[in-house]
């Protein structure tokens, strides 16, 4: 990690910082879409109004990811960032597959592109300040706590 970030690293930094963002929220609605298939809901359809909404903010953000100018610097964060958003398109697009039939779907095909385009954004996280990824592991359900009232 860099250990003074000049003014070309502070301005990609408040660049990057929207897209970042919008790749975890992808991630998240992908993840969302994900669960409707495998708990059988009525909801999963290829019309879900949130694969919709993916779509969208994808290709918002993969336009933001090709005008991003980037130093040498920042060049491993910029990567992680496209390597993300190149395994989330590939989750979108099998998470469109499987709410097409999600009895009959293999969720492999949608977990496992979206589990790498996590573990891209984590990378991310570590070569630059100023990233952070929520950690489930710390939230309210964790451990089969119920918060209290």
């Amino acid at each position: 990690m860099p250990s003074a970030l000049d003014d070309r690293t502070v301005a990609y930094v408040v660049e990057s910082q929207p897209l970042f963002e919008d790749l975890r929220q992808l991630a998240a609605q992908v993840a969302g879409l994900l669960v409707l298939a495998a708990t059988g809901s009525r909801e999963a359809s290829p019309e879900h109004p949130m694969l919709a909404a993916a779509d969208g903010l994808f290709a918002q953000t993969v336009d933001g990811l090709a005008r991003i100018k980037a130093g040498d610097q920042v060049r491993p964060h910029l990567d992680s960032l496209r390597q993300a958003a190149v395994s989330l398109r590939t989750a979108l697009t099998a998470a469109r597959a499987l709410l097409a039939a999600p009895r009959a779907g293999d969720f492999d095909v949608v977990l496992v592109p979206l589990r790498a385009g996590y573990r891209h954004l984590e990378q991310a996280t570590r070569a630059l300040p100023g990233f952070r990824m929520v950690a489930f592991e710390q939230g309210c359900c964790a451990g089969g706590h119920i918060a209290e009232s």
